[in-house]
């Protein structure tokens, strides 16, 4: 094998690492904003309610019907344990906070 050969592989390994490093960050970034939505949802309806007369509330369930799971997918299950590591180091590193907006 030719050493150009080696390089090139090489870097059609780092482009595939990268996709597919960018796709984990895609799925965690749609995971956390979708969370951040259900805790609003949930602040909403908790608000509702306590306008609302006590003996009739509008969401007696705050949060029954606005959890989504996504364990039947393959991908899910795929990347699982990679999602997770990277939404622990999110909650643990505050630079993680700043590139939020860059």
């Amino acid at each position: 094998m030719r050493y150009e050969d080696e390089t090139e592989d090489y870097y059609e390994m780092l482009d595939k690492q990268f996709e597919e490093d960018e796709l984990i960050s895609f799925v965690v970034a749609l995971f956390e904003y979708s969370t951040e939505l259900e805790e609003q949802v949930v602040a909403l309806r908790r608000t509702v309610n306590e306008l609302s007369d006590k003996e009739r509330l509008p969401f007696p369930d705050l949060e029954g019907d606005i959890y989504q799971v996504f364990d039947d997918f393959s991908a899910y299950r795929k990347y699982k344990s990679l999602i997770e590591e990277r939404i622990e180091w999110n909650k643990t590193h505050p630079i993680s906070e700043m590139m939020k907006w860059l």
